[in-house]
């Protein structure tokens, strides 16, 4: 909200989460709250949707090695609509009101393109949508204000291009491994794998993966972590990752030693998903990646997974909202040329606070229907029947069977 003295101008919205949907209408009113008389020549408002990312890079030229900065920008949409007065000729407004003491209301609906790309909040990158409204003064400067929202895309795994091979319900893989050579002793290798049982997940989701670590050589590790990342390309040139979850494995793993771990849980948090459909300035990546420090080096392994907004077939969505997005390892706190209200801003995606999965309800379904009792049951009766002997308990072995 802006004000200046006795008067000040706010927008209102529809949607209290400021959250919408790419082809959604925005409805809402701007307000101006006014302690004493006020002439105004005119009420505009201006959408603005665009995608932005900054990035430097080093140039050689025979011995001199200079800093380049790039920067691209792509803009979806930029309208101006008047909401009161005559619209300006030559930027000289020809209307004019005096607005008495008190509160009014300018109410608008806009209607927000179809396809445009997800919200997006990154070190020197943004894809971001504004609305700024203006109430020209007849004299003195113009009163203004501006929300900053968030636009999502539905993503569903069923739709994803990058489902080829392996399929998603296949465990993803990736080996790593390198050769230590001492002075006295023989060369000796270190190993890790890891694995995740399928691709697609939602903000919420728990990544269970399956790490292996076998230290062969005559050296300690360090510390072994687990990482979810983000991997960020601007311009389809310059690459950038984040780390949006951590769990550490162990200090370190000594010289013979093997370990493994089953199912070890990385919580997904709110996050924008995989791929930026429609952006051309920023691509959006996702991995579930492994780090075993030594002294010298670091065992590096990860496996490539989707980020997506529809959870897949068999996980039915309980609870659910739209969270902001937290600050990523390595992010910047502020951005270099940053708008002021755009700033500070954290876009909100879908996140599932719980999910069930009905897939392990029909698991313990089936384990209970083939529990050791009902089974041995199963055995003797048909031994029984093979033996031409006519079992007591028919209704008993029917009801097994069902």
């Amino acid at each position: 909200m802006a004000s200046a003295g006795s008067a000040s101008v706010d927008l209102n919205l529809e949607h209290s989460e400021l959250v919408f949907y790419s082809g959604d209408r925005m409805r809402g009113a701007l307000v101006m709250q006014l302690t004493t008389p006020l002439t105004i020549a005119g009420v505009e408002l201006r959408f603005r949707g665009s995608a932005r990312a900054k990035w430097r890079e080093h140039v050689h030229e025979g011995l001199r090695r200079t800093e380049v900065e790039h920067e691209k920008e792509e803009i979806y949409f930029d309208d101006r609509f008047c909401l009161w007065g005559k619209v300006p000729d030559e930027g000289h407004w020809e209307s004019r009101e005096v607005l008495k003491r008190g509160r009014h209301l300018f109410p608008f609906q806009y209607k927000l393109p179809e396809g445009i790309p997800c919200s997006f909040q990154g070190p020197d990158a943004s894809v971001n949508y504004t609305v700024q409204g203006i109430a020209v003064r007849q004299s003195g400067e113009n009163l203004t204000t501006q929300k900053t929202f968030t636009v999502l895309r539905d993503l569903d795994s069923k739709r994803d291009s990058e489902k080829r091979t392996p399929s998603p319900r296949h465990p993803l893989e990736d080996h790593a491994e390198r050769s230590f050579s001492t002075v006295c002793c023989r060369p000796g290798r270190v190993s890790c794998s890891l694995s995740v049982i399928k691709r697609a997940y939602v903000p919420g989701e728990v990544i269970r993966a399956d790490v292996q670590l076998q230290n062969l050589s005559m050296r300690k590790s360090g510390i072994c972590k687990v990482q979810l990342k983000q991997l960020l390309i601007y311009g389809d040139v310059h690459s950038k990752s984040l780390v949006l979850a951590e769990a550490r494995l162990f200090d370190g793993i000594r010289p013979g030693q093997r370990r493994h771990w089953k199912d070890f849980p990385l919580l997904v948090p709110p996050t924008c998903p995989s791929r930026l459909s429609k952006c051309r300035v920023i691509d959006v990546r996702y991995c579930v990646a492994v780090e075993a420090h030594f002294s010298d080096s670091v065992l590096y392994a990860a496996v490539p997974v989707t980020v997506v907004t529809i959870p897949e077939k068999g996980l039915i969505p309980i609870k659910w909202m739209y969270r902001e997005c937290p600050l990523s390892s390595g992010e910047d706190q502020e951005e270099e040329g940053a708008m002021e209200s755009t700033k500070d801003y954290r876009p909100k995606y879908k996140y599932y606070e719980e999910i069930r999965d009905a897939r392990k309800d029909r698991y313990y379904l089936l384990k209970l229907r083939q529990s050791p009792g009902i089974r041995r049951r199963q055995l003797v009766a048909k031994a029984e029947l093979s033996a031409g002997i006519r079992p007591d308990n028919v209704d008993l072995i029917s009801e097994s069977h069902a």
